[in-house]
């Protein structure tokens, strides 16, 4: 089997992942759709711990914020900050993707997966989440 990933596409690997990505989403909606809490945006303080993906990325923080209500999800990796499209939310997981990034959070074990896509390669970083933080709103 790893001899097919080495020989797949990175076009090909990004709709198999997104393919995967997306049933597991679908699937969960499904089994969790006995209606849901309406909350304020929360925020996850993750740590990407995958040292073979990136070597010395080990202890990389990222934010991740999400708002049920308005179905958004955002992160800060460094200096950088993404806006997740496709954003699916479950009470078993979170995911969404941007054209260069894909993020996905198992709410039950806080367990993160962050991929990025450039030119021929896609990195893929695991890490863990500190349970969610509400934010609270500025506006009164």
């Amino acid at each position: 089997m790893a001899y097919g990933l080495i020989l797949m596409t990175e076009d090909a690997m990004k709709r198999r992942v997104c393919s995967i990505i997306t049933l597991a989403a679908t699937v969960l909606t499904v089994l969790a759709a006995n209606g849901r809490a309406l909350a304020a945006p929360q925020q996850l303080d993750c740590i990407l711990t995958d040292t073979k993906a990136k070597p010395g990325s080990e202890n990389r923080p990222v934010a991740v914020i999400f708002d049920e209500d308005a179905k958004t999800l955002t992160a800060k990796a460094g200096d950088r900050s993404y806006s997740f499209a496709k954003v699916i939310m479950t009470y078993i997981a979170i995911s969404g993707q941007t054209d260069d990034a894909s993020v996905g959070v198992d709410r039950s074990a806080l367990g993160i997966v962050w991929q990025q896509y450039a030119a021929g390669t896609v990195t893929t970083e695991f890490g863990h989440c500190l349970p969610p933080t509400i934010i609270k709103s500025t506006t009164k």
